[in-house]
């Protein structure tokens, strides 16, 4: 992370034209056209750099074995037929091998899709029958479910695993007996055109199963670039999401890039979090907004030296100004920085710098444009008025992956790709996000679709009316609450309704906020749903 010297002269980072924040245009300065050979390249020029580092373990891996790995595996993918345009899917937790697949789809201009390894059955059949991917990489705790869709949807995808299961394939064995002048020889495939597909990400939208953002070599190749808002050059990084979210499969990039030693740690807790910053000196460390939330008020937070961290990045949703402040006082020498992205944006839009304002998602990065606009007229809004999120930006998706229609429905005919969100920008230009228009929750990183949990509820035959929405939380962004109204003459306690989703869910989708009855669901002139009034309802419910 760039922090200006207050001793320079700085020139500003974006303006604004006709309510319009433009960032400043970055330095073309890479000449690549794949991310691959890029990565490839960096990698066998300096060999002897620790990539990364397991702290459970203590094992460390050098780029040489790293590249040395990715080689083999691409080797071995090229043996299965494996080439440009094909999908490989990659469903695991972190461990030093997930990267390797990542890389080696990459190497043969084939495109990576990160999974949920946590996933149910209902939504890896969704993922198997909408990319159809020809290879896929699990680990040992998702093998089952995986093959379980496979066999349902009648496809025969080749199935890796790191360790064992019955009738899969070892990861291990897969990077046995190549030659070894073949590894040494090996050359990425050319990519001729910078806007070929390198990598879809799930995203979901308010409705309906997760849709695949497609982001090109060109996008991928521009995050690299983008070194004024989220560079790892001369850091320490840890983070905890897993590849199928945008920001691990995009600091995988950026650290491998940036020739950095990432640290690798187990699931999140405060606990050990403190524990791998106070013994490996991390000095950079992204968390979710959920993440945060927990670390700030943790009580033993000062029986650790953490004198090493610089920064604390957060996103995924916004930090209020309260949890902010409290990170800023319990982490005085840590700058505790926060921004605004889409997965269909490709990551950031907006950061915070030091002099930051509570609460903000800081001001416009780099190729980058931010609008506000009126949610009637589409106009474009002046400071301190509240409006749709609007951007563009050089990194953002080429469109959702087998699906023209839900591409159009959200990037209009000039461009714009809208958010869904409603915010406005200060007289300084720093945005701040007031609420979501979308309906979509957020619980400890994981998007949560209300029609899904609303679906499972309807069909209780007590249950005349239902809607979900997030009730705000303290440490986990938001709970679940469904607001029902019954069906005269019959009854249905909370207590069966909660459990019919937790049975029929994934553990995310848990009604935490709990179930709230009401004679009738209040609604709109048009006779939808009233959700902004539910919301308002599970507002003056939350705990404070």
């Amino acid at each position: 992370m760039v922090v200006n010297d207050t001793q320079k002269k700085v020139e500003p980072s974006f303006r604004i034209e006709n309510n319009v924040l433009i960032g400043n245009v970055s330095p073309s300065d890479i000449k690549y056209t794949s991310v691959g050979k890029l990565l490839l390249d960096t990698m066998r020029d300096n060999p002897d750099i620790i990539g990364q580092r397991d702290t459970t373990t203590g094992t460390e891996d050098s780029f040489a074995d790293i590249a040395d790995r990715a080689v083999k595996c691409a080797l071995w993918l090229r043996k299965q037929g494996i080439g440009k345009g094909d999908i490989v899917a990659i469903s695991s937790h972190n461990h030093l091998d997930t990267i390797i697949p990542f890389m080696a789809t990459l190497f043969l201009g084939a495109v990576v899709n990160p999974w949920d390894y946590e996933m149910n059955i209902q939504l890896a059949r969704h993922f198997m029958t909408l990319v159809q991917p020809k290879v896929i990489f699990a680990n040992e705790v998702s093998a089952s479910v995986l093959m379980e869709a496979a066999k349902i949807e009648f496809l025969q995808p080749k199935m890796v695993v790191f360790g064992d299961y019955p009738g899969t394939t070892s990861f291990t064995e897969i990077l046995k007996g190549h030659d070894n002048s073949a590894v040494a020889n090996f050359s990425c495939k050319e990519i001729d055109d910078p806007s070929h597909t390198a990598l879809i990400l799930f995203s979901s939208g308010t409705t309906g199963m997760p849709k695949g953002t497609q982001l090109a070599h060109r996008a991928l190749l521009n995050i690299l670039r983008r070194q004024q808002s989220l560079s790892l050059r001369s850091e320490v990084p840890l983070w905890f999401s897993s590849l199928y979210w945008i920001s691990a499969s995009l600091l995988i990039l950026t650290s491998l890039s940036s020739c950095t030693t990432r640290i690798l740690g187990p699931e999140f807790d405060e606990k050990t979090t403190c524990e791998i910053i106070e013994k490996f000196k991390v000095t950079w460390v992204m968390l979710s907004t959920s993440m945060a939330n927990r670390f700030a008020r943790y009580s033993r937070l000062h029986d650790y030296d953490l004198s090493t961290l610089k920064v604390l990045f957060t996103g995924g949703a916004p930090l209020n100004q309260e949890s902010q402040d409290l990170l800023r006082k319990q982490l005085p020498h840590t700058l505790t920085l926060q921004a605004y992205g889409m997965t269909e944006l490709g990551g950031l839009v907006s950061a915070q710098a030091a002099d930051s304002s509570s609460g903000s998602c800081g001001v416009v990065i780099a190729d980058c444009q931010i609008k506000i606009v009126d949610l009637d007229t589409g106009k474009a809004l002046g400071a301190n008025q509240n409006g749709e999120l609007c951007a563009k930006a050089s990194t953002m998706m080429t469109g959702y992956y087998k699906n023209p229609e839900a591409t159009k429905g959200i990037i209009d005919r000039d461009g714009w790709l809208h958010s869904g969100d409603l915010a406005y920008y200060n007289d300084k230009g720093e945005i701040f996000i007031v609420d979501r228009l979308k309906e979509l929750i957020k619980y400890q990183g994981h998007q949560i679709t209300p029609n899904e949990i609303e679906n499972v509820l309807q069909s209780h035959p007590a249950v005349l009316e239902v809607a979900v929405v997030g009730i705000p939380h303290p440490t986990d962004d938001e709970h679940p609450i469904a607001f029902v109204s019954k069906v005269n003459d019959k009854e249905v306690t909370a207590e069966e309704l909660i459990n019919m989703v937790a049975s029929n869910l994934m553990d995310h989708c848990k009604l935490r906020g709990g179930v709230k009855f009401l004679p009738k669901l209040p609604h709109t002139h048009s006779g939808k749903i009233s959700r902004k009034e539910l919301r308002a309802m599970a507002k003056a419910l939350a705990v404070h």
